[in-house]
């Protein structure tokens, strides 16, 4: 619970500080509209509460212009959402790469002797002496 209290204080500084700073809107305001909005995307059961988030922002804070409104809520969800998947998705990738290609062919070269030391090995054995 103390984890996510934080997280969305963190959220809604961020929003805070992506806001328009025409009019005079301090940041309790903002972080109560914020938190309900929240719950109200939560509650309708939208991915990601698209549209009724952004919908409840632009009722609960109408003294914003609307067009600079929805620019800093896409700022928000571009900083919020894509950029975190962007990034979980070039990690996986990497992981998934070096699991299922790198990794095995490293194994495979440690199984299989070199060319050299198998020719190496033939030499170093002396030659046999005919019996008599």
């Amino acid at each position: 619970i103390v984890i996510g209290v934080i997280d969305l204080g963190f959220c809604a500084l961020a929003m805070y500080l992506l806001a328009p700073s025409s009019p005079d809107l301090d940041f309790v305001t903002l972080s109560v509209v914020f938190i309900l909005a929240t719950l109200l995307g939560f509650a309708s059961h939208a991915p990601g509460s698209l549209g009724v988030f952004d919908a409840a922002m632009l009722v609960g804070l109408p003294m914003l212009g609307k067009e600079q409104l929805l620019a800093s809520l896409l700022v928000f969800r571009i900083l919020y959402f894509l950029i975190p998947f962007a990034t979980s998705i070039t990690i996986m990738g990497i992981r998934e790469l070096w699991l299922s290609v790198i990794q095995p062919w490293q194994q495979s070269r440690k199984l299989r002797p070199a060319p050299a030391v198998a020719q190496s090995s033939q030499q170093q054995q002396p030659p046999k002496q005919a019996a008599e």
